[in-house]
C-alpha cells in the first residue's frame, strides 16, 4: 500500500482521510485533477470549471472505451456518458480533445453545462469535509457547503493545521491552494498520484469484480506491441506454410495475416499469446470488438492454438510459450508436449468461458459470426 509522506506543519492525516469509505469516484478524480494542474501550470489559483473538465476527461476511457462500471450512483461516470452523447468525440479521442469539448459546454448555457456544474456545487466542498469533521458534526446537509467555505478561509493562514485550499470569488468559481500545501504537492507529485491511483484501482475493482486488468483500463490505451505474437505465428506458418482462418475458412500465409484477439482487446487489455490468432485483415476488421460465437468458433480456436504451441515447443523459440505455460499451470516445455488436446480444450474453456460472460454483462456484443 502507498502511504503519504509526513509533514511537520500540514495535517496529512486529513488528506489521507479524504479517501476513506469512498462511495463515489469524485474524490479520486478531483485530487488527480488538482495534481495535474499543479504539475502543468504551477499556479495556486485554479478555475473550478477547469478541474471539472479534467475530472470528466479522466473517466472518459474507463467508462466509454473500456465499459467499466463506477457504480449506479456515480455522477462523474454519468457525465462522461452524457458528454459522449452530445459530441462527435470518439470513444478513444485524446484527453485534450475531451477536456476542450467539456470546457466548451461550460462556456455556454445548455443542459449539459447544468449537469456538469452540479458537480461543482458539491465535489470541491465535500472533498474538504475530513478537515472539518469535528466542526461539522450534526450539521444539516444544506449548511455544509457554506460552512466548509468559511472554515477553509479561516484556516488558510493557519501555521499548524491549514486546509489544502480555500474558495475565492463570489460565487465560488475558483480555488486557491494554500502555500505550504502547494509546496508539498510539488515536492511529492509522484507519491501523491500513486497514492490516489492505488485507492482508485481498489475502488474500481470493487465495482468490477472479476474484470481483468483494471489498472490498464484507467487511461487511454497505449499503442500495442504485437511483435511477440507476430514472431509466434510466423514460426507456425514456417512449419505449415498456410493456415486456415477459423472465422472465414480462408487460407492465409505468413505474408498476409492480421492478429485477432479472440476475447476483444478492449475487454482484456493485454496481448497474452493464448488469446491471439491469425486472421485475414478484412476478417479482423469485421470482427472488431465483438465476442465471437463460442458454440461455433471456440473449438476451432483451441485447435489452432494447440497446434501452434506444439509447434513452438519443438522449436528453438520456446520462450514464446511463457504465456501458455502460466495459463496451463505447467513448469516445463516437456509438459506442454505431453499435454493432450482434450485437457488443453478444457483448460482454455474454464479460463475463457467466464470471461465471455463478464464481457457480455459489460455490454460487449456477443454471438458474432463472420458473414
Amino acid at each position: 500500500m502507498v502511504t503519504l509522506p509526513r509533514s511537520n506543519n500540514l495535517p496529512i492525516e486529513y488528506s489521507a482521510a479524504c479517501f476513506d469509505n469512498v462511495t463515489n469516484s469524485y474524490k479520486f478524480y478531483w485530487f488527480l485533477a488538482l495534481l495535474e494542474h499543479v504539475r502543468e501550470n504551477q499556479s495556486q489559483i485554479i478555475s473550478i470549471n477547469d478541474l471539472l473538465a479534467r475530472m470528466i476527461a479522466g473517466v472518459w476511457y474507463p467508462i466509454n472505451y473500456f465499459r467499466l462500471s463506477f457504480g449506479k450512483q456515480d455522477r462523474i461516470g454519468q457525465m462522461a456518458v452524457i458528454v459522449a452523447d452530445h459530441t462527435n468525440l470518439s470513444m478513444d479521442s485524446n484527453r485534450q480533445e475531451v477536456v476542450h469539448a467539456i470546457q466548451k459546454f461550460l462556456a455556454r448555457n445548455s443542459s449539459v453545462e447544468s449537469e456538469i456544474k452540479t458537480l461543482g456545487q458539491y465535489v470541491p466542498f465535500r472533498f474538504l469535509r475530513p478537515f472539518f469533521a469535528q466542526q461539522l458534526k450534526g450539521f444539516v446537509d444544506w449548511k455544509v457547503n457554506e460552512s466548509i467555505a468559511m472554515l477553509s478561509s479561516q484556516t488558510f493562514f493557519d501555521n499548524e493545521s491549514p486546509c489544502i485550499y480555500r474558495f475565492i470569488y463570489q460565487p465560488a468559481t475558483a480555488i486557491e491552494i494554500q502555500a505550504d500545501w502547494f509546496e508539498y504537492m510539488n515536492r511529492n507529485l509522484k507519491i501523491l498520484t500513486d497514492f490516489c491511483m492505488w485507492n482508485l484501482v481498489t475502488y474500481v475493482q470493487k465495482n468490477n469484480p472479476n474484470v481483468p486488468n483494471i489498472p490498464n483500463k484507467l487511461f487511454k490505451p497505449e499503442q500495442r506491441d504485437l511483435n511477440r505474437a507476430r514472431a509466434f505465428w510466423k514460426l507456425v506458418f514456417d512449419k505449415f506454410g498456410k493456415l486456415t482462418c477459423i472465422y472465414s475458412g480462408r487460407s492465409m500465409d505468413k505474408n498476409g495475416f492480421s492478429l485477432d484477439h479472440f476475447l476483444p482487446w478492449r475487454f482484456v487489455a493485454h496481448d497474452l499469446l493464448w488469446n491471439i490468432i491469425p486472421t485475414p485483415k478484412s476478417v479482423n476488421s469485421a470482427k472488431s470488438d465483438y465476442l465471437p460465437d463460442m458454440n461455433r468458433y471456440f473449438e476451432p480456436f483451441a485447435q489452432l492454438q494447440y497446434g501452434a504451441i506444439q509447434t513452438i515447443a519443438s522449436s528453438t523459440k520456446t520462450k514464446l510459450l511463457e504465456d501458455h505455460i502460466l495459463l496451463l499451470g505447467l513448469s516445463s516445455i516437456a509438459e506442454i508436449q505431453g499435454f493432450s488436446f482434450q485437457k488443453f480444450l478444457e483448460k482454455m474453456h474454464d479460463t475463457m468461458s467466464p470471461q465471455f460472460q463478464i464481457a457480455t454483462n459489460m455490454g460487449f456484443s456477443d454471438h458474432w459470426n463472420y458473414a
